[in-house]
């Protein structure tokens, strides 16, 4: 009476080995998922540190701390109707670079209010996912002067976002541009 190996595999069904093979295989399946779910947290967690440190200063002076909470220009939809050319921000609220971003922003909002509208758009909010998809955004922040007059669009390099005397010179340039449009008609 002892163990037999080939005895007992023979005995074996293929149903068997059937239900076996696709146990392992769900079980292989949720432990790849549990893993991935894991690193997803993790770099959700790394992104909020991330954040809490580049708001921390906002946090101490009483400003807005994250771009969301700016009071700064137009919905999107309403700001394609104008005449006016508009600037448009795509951020996102985790973004630490969108943070620093946005005095400049909102001075720019302040200088430039009588000959341009300004809109923000959150890259993760669902009802902008078309228009972020037809625009073609890869980072953040992203800024655009977009022209419904004249069907124009510009993208402004983020090597100019840092200060707001080099965003201002690129307005300024497109400006003249649109006068001189302007006055061709």
């Amino acid at each position: 009476m002892g163990f037999n190996l080939k005895e007992k595999l023979q005995n074996v069904s293929r149903k068997n080995v059937a239900i076996v093979t696709i146990i392992l295989l769900v079980l292989t399946i949720c432990a790849s998922a549990g893993y991935e779910y894991y690193h997803y947290k993790q770099l959700e967690a790394q992104k909020q540190e991330l954040f809490e440190k580049l708001t921390a200063s906002a946090n101490q002076t009483g400003e807005p701390q994250k771009p969301s909470e700016y009071k700064i220009g137009i919905e999107y939809n309403k700001a394609m109707k104008s005449k006016k050319p508009v600037l448009v921000l795509f951020y996102a609220d985790w973004c630490g670079y969108c943070v620093k971003f946005m005095p400049i922003y909102q001075e720019l909002s302040e200088k430039y209010a009588d000959v341009m509208d300004f809109s923000k758009v959150n890259v993760e909010d669902k009802k902008y996912e078309k228009v972020v998809n037809e625009i073609g955004i890869t980072g953040f922040p992203t800024v655009f002067i977009l022209d419904p007059k004249y069907d124009n669009k510009v993208l402004l390099s983020n090597a100019y976002l840092g200060k707001t005397e080099t965003v201002s010179k690129e307005l300024d340039r497109y400006l003249r541009i649109r006068k001189l449009l302007d006055s061709k008609k």
